[in-house]
């Protein structure tokens, strides 16, 4: 429940649906954004949230964590592969957009494939450990994500420009009476 406690503390109003739900049904509660969690194990065993995002890209702006990274990797079209070891740990360090390094808490066995993503898409963070891809900008949709879970808290509140990043895409949309525009803004860090 730290996603929801991190996103309540910085004024958000939350509405959670299972993973499950139709994009047509979260379209029809009118949010301001769509959440994607983290959840257990291979993204590829939930085609019906990678569709359900599929149709939801573009028209409210969307942040993934974990697992909801990798649903919006394969959301774009790339695809997800199972690491040899998978990230397990408070101790991961990331390099974030502005060359900032995080220490992330991670907690995965899957990784997206930049190689496979469409053009648009961009790796915004990366895992100094090995390299791979640690998150995701793609401004013209809206939508962002990151691979580490920044409510656990690896420093006092490090990760909460995620958060914030996320807030900021939300209310542009609004100023722009709903939708994403393209531009919109992406990762901030």
């Amino acid at each position: 429940e730290n996603i929801l406690r991190r996103l309540a503390s910085l004024g958000c109003r939350l509405t959670v649906v299972p993973a499950s739900t139709p994009a047509a049904a979260v379209a029809a509660l009118a949010p301001d954004g769509v959440f994607l969690s983290n959840g257990p194990g291979d993204p590829s065993a939930v085609p019906y949230a990678v569709d359900a995002v599929r149709a939801l890209l573009g028209k409210q702006p969307i942040f993934g964590i974990c697992m909801g990274h990798q649903v919006l990797g394969q959301a774009l079209g790339g695809s997800t592969y199972k690491l040899k070891f998978g990230h397990h740990g408070g101790n991961h360090p990331i390099r974030a957009p502005t060359g900032r390094i995080e220490i992330s808490a991670q907690n995965h066995n899957f990784a997206v494939d930049p190689a496979t993503l469409p053009p648009g898409a961009a790796v915004s963070h990366i895992n100094l450990n090995d390299g791979t891809c640690a998150g995701l900008a793609v401004p013209a949709l809206g939508a962002l994500s990151i691979q580490y879970h920044p409510e656990a808290s690896p420093g006092p509140h490090d990760a909460d420009v995620c958060f914030e990043a996320f807030i900021d895409l939300m209310a542009e949309s609004r100023k722009a009476g709903g939708g994403v525009r393209a531009g919109a803004a992406g990762v901030a860090a």
